[in-house]
């Protein structure tokens, strides 16, 4: 049987509800929301899968939005390394100012290997395209 999840709050509910019983969202409200807001909600989903995936989607589409959440999570001492390096690759993509900023500061990460991360993307930015 499949596991059905509150979109706001992500507890496990039932597919027939109206409502969440556990913070109340009106569920028909999650058709309402833009690809990017369902995204951007995804980054907190219980299925890790579902979170790098959500990671990855902003960052090809370049989403602005997703920057805020993304520093958030790499903020977070809990930081897995795989969704946070889907975060960085995510990052890389998007074209804007604090994306700089977010990379910099993830060079000081806890995590060894997110701070490598984070200087190789940092560095492959600072190099110039020499395709002929």
């Amino acid at each position: 049987m499949a596991t059905f999840f509150c979109p706001s709050c992500w507890g496990e509910i039932s597919p027939i509800l109206e409502k969440c019983p556990l913070c109340g969202f009106i569920l028909a409200r999650y058709d309402q929301l833009t690809f990017e807001e369902k995204l951007l909600g995804s980054l907190h989903h219980p299925v890790f899968e579902r979170r790098v995936m959500a990671a990855r989607i902003l960052g090809f589409l370049k989403s602005h939005r997703a920057l805020a959440p993304f520093k958030e999570i790499l903020s977070a001492d809990n930081t897995d390394y795989y969704f946070a390096r889907a975060i960085l690759e995510a990052i890389d993509q998007i074209d804007h100012p604090e994306s700089r900023l977010i990379l910099e500061k993830a060079t000081s990460h806890r995590i060894e290997l997110i701070r490598e991360l984070a200087r190789e993307l940092i560095n492959r930015k600072r190099e110039p395209d020499v395709r002929g």
